[in-house]
This record gives C-alpha cells, sequence and structure tokens, in this order.
C-alpha cells in the first residue's frame, strides 16, 4: 500500500479531513474528536500502514487533468479551510458556548489551521501570484503575516542557531516557539526593510505591515460579525496553530546545526517518512528534499539519501516534543550518533538512523 504512487495520489484529498474534523466532532457530540483522532488515531495508522515508499510521479506534463487535479487540491483546502473557519465563528456566537466547548472546537478549528500554514507553505513557493497572495490570505488569517517573508530567509538559513528556526541541543520546546516567533518577526522585518531599500519604495509597500494590517481587519471582521465569542475562537485558532507549526519546526531541525563553511544538505532536517502524515500535510517530511529543491511541486518531493531519522512519525514526535525529558532521552543520543558518524565521512548512518528511501 506504502509503495503505491497511484494510491498516495488518490489520498492527498484525505487532509481535506483535517478542517472537516471540527464540524462532525460536533455532529457526533463528539467536541474533542480532532485532536482524538490526529494525536491518537494518526499514530497508530501510521505504524500499520507504515513508511512512505511510493516513487514521486513524474512526466505529469503528459497528464494535464492529473497535473490539474494536485496543483487545484491545496487551493481547495484552502477554500474549505476558510469555509469551516467562519462556520466555526458564527456557530460559536449563536451557541453561546460554555469555557470547556469553545476551547474544543478551538483546537479542533485550529488543527485544521496548522494544516492550512503547511498549506500556505506550498503555494508560497509557487510562481503563480494568484497562489502567493491565497497564502498571504491563509497566513493573515492564521495571525502569521511574517510567515511568507521569514520563511525564504530560512531556506538560506537552516541549521544556524543564531538564524532562527534551528533549536540547539537541550532546549524544550516552551522556549523556543515563543523565542522562534520573536525570532522569526526580527528575520522578517530587516529582509523586508532590506528589500524595499533596494526597490526604493515607500512604507506601504512593506509586505509584513500589509499581511498583519489584513490580520487586523480580518479580526475586526470575525468581530463585527460574530461578537466576543466569535473573535476568541478566531485569535484562539491562530494561536493554536502557529504553536503546532513552531513544534514541527522545532521537530524538523533539532539540533542539527551546520558547521562553519558547511553547505546545507539531507543530514540537516530530520525524516520519518509516515505515509499518513504525507498525505495530510502535502509530503511535508520530505524537508530534506524541499530544502534543496524549493521550487519542486509536492507531488515531486521524495526522501533524500543521508537524511536522519526521527523514531517516530511527526505525529507522534509532536506529542513527545511536549515532554522535554523524554524528547531529551530519544533525541539526544541521536545526535551523539550523528556526531559520531560526522567524524568519520566515509561512514554511512547506521540503519536506525537513516530515513528510508523511496520505492
Amino acid at each position: 500500500m506504502a509503495d503505491s504512487s497511484t494510491l498516495k495520489l488518490a489520498a492527498f484529498p484525505l487532509c481535506l479531513c483535517m478542517p472537516l474534523l471540527a464540524p462532525f466532532g460536533l455532529w457526533l457530540d463528539t467536541p474533542w474528536l480532532a485532536p482524538i483522532l490526529v494525536f491518537g488515531l494518526c499514530p497508530v495508522l501510521g505504524l500499520l500502514i507504515g513508511q512512505d515508499r511510493a516513487l514521486p510521479v513524474v512526466g505529469l506534463h503528459r497528464h494535464p487533468l492529473l497535473l490539474a487535479y494536485l496543483d487545484f487540491l491545496p487551493r481547495i483546502y484552502a477554500l474549505v479551510w476558510i469555509a469551516i473557519l467562519t462556520w466555526a465563528a458564527g456557530y460559536a456566537s449563536r451557541m453561546n458556548l460554555s469555557g470547556p466547548a469553545l476551547a474544543a472546537l478551538t483546537v479542533s478549528v485550529g488543527l485544521g489551521s496548522a494544516t492550512a500554514i503547511c498549506t500556505a507553505h506550498e503555494l508560497m513557493h509557487r510562481r503563480s501570484q494568484f497562489d502567493v497572495l491565497l497564502a498571504r490570505l491563509m497566513t493573515a488569517l492564521c495571525l502569521y503575516g511574517h510567515m511568507v517573508i521569514e520563511h525564504f530567509h530560512h531556506h538560506a538559513n537552516f541549521g544556524d542557531i543564531a538564524a532562527g528556526a534551528t533549536a540547539p541541543r537541550g532546549m524544550s520546546i516552551y522556549h523556543f516557539a515563543s523565542a522562534d516567533f520573536l525570532h522569526g518577526l526580527r528575520n522578517a522585518w530587516t529582509v523586508e526593510s532590506a528589500r524595499m531599500r533596494r526597490c526604493r519604495v515607500g512604507w506601504w509597500h512593506n509586505r509584513m505591515i500589509q499581511d498583519y494590517a489584513l490580520a487586523l481587519v480580518l479580526a475586526l471582521a470575525f468581530f463585527a460579525s460574530f461578537g466576543s465569542a466569535g473573535l476568541i475562537l478566531f485569535i484562539g485558532q491562530a494561536a493554536f496553530a502557529i504553536f503546532c507549526f513552531e513544534v514541527i519546526t522545532y521537530v524538523h531541525h533539532y539540533g542539527l546545526v551546520r558547521e562553519d563553511a558547511e553547505e546545507a544538505g539531507a543530514q540537516h532536517a530530520w525524516a520519518h517518512h509516515c505515509w499518513i502524515t504525507n498525505c495530510l500535510t502535502f509530503n511535508n517530511t520530505f524537508q530534506s528534499d524541499h530544502h534543496l529543491r524549493p521550487t519542486t511541486p509536492y507531488y515531486e518531493l521524495h526522501s533524500m539519501h543521508g537524511a536522519p531519522r526521527l523514531p517516530a512519525s511527526y505525529f507522534t514526535m509532536f506529542c513527545v516534543a511536549l515532554v522535554p525529558p523524554f524528547w531529551r532521552f530519544l533525541m539526544d543520543h541521536r545526535l551523539d550518533a550523528l556526531a559520531d558518524a560526522r567524524r568519520d565521512r566515509n561512514r554511512e548512518l547506521p540503519d536506525w538512523l537513516r530515513a528510508e528511501r523511496c520505492g
């Protein structure tokens, strides 16, 4: 099953389940259904289905309908997610939810919003101006307006502790999440200010100001339309989505520091090519390949030889990261093994530490 490229192409729409779990949980009178399934069932499915060994599809230019399906899927996700977010704010406003019920709905919607940030990440790398603008709208709805600018800075500097997005060994997710968000804000402002000086344009051309202004307008629109409950849900889902994205960034790069003058490579991003995770997140686990080929669409990414392997899937390691002693217990000895391998340039990583190849 995990070897079939055709089956995987058919399974990419599973990502739409992420925002749809919020209304489905309410329909079943199980408001916490979304986090239960995502952090409970998905790791189990990942173990049962196994690693993603499907080869990337090539020659898609000969199949325009298939190519259109794959290209439009992130856009469809954006439309479905925005509709669910708007519906959820209206539902919270109409139903006068209690604190626990509002929290459950906010977290459930926030899981869809975290996947929306992954989707925006795919769209922002495209050449289409429409897709880039859609990515900026999605990140504004998540109150993450600097992401589009900072992410390209990350591509140039991943593995550099001083540049952010790479947690040094021993740092907890709770320290990293807040520090990296603020670091990203500073990086984005610096990058955008330099661009404006080069282009000799006024402050209103600052994309960071534009996107956070859009975020403020959207927040006010939710408040005007759905009252305080709608605004709480809007801010809450955004905060939860940002935290989820920071956890994934932490999991991607923890301890993988580039040495002086070392070129970026597969060894600078952790991998665990879980089939179900890839279907839900547009191949987000193929991070090493994406770093080296950032304009490659999600359906052409694949695992790379030499990428270090996580002990378990992203959904599992997300939960592990929330318990810092357990995280360090699992990850620090992996960093020690990587350091040993780096000292002997001719020695390959052991099988238990090397991500599996496709095919």
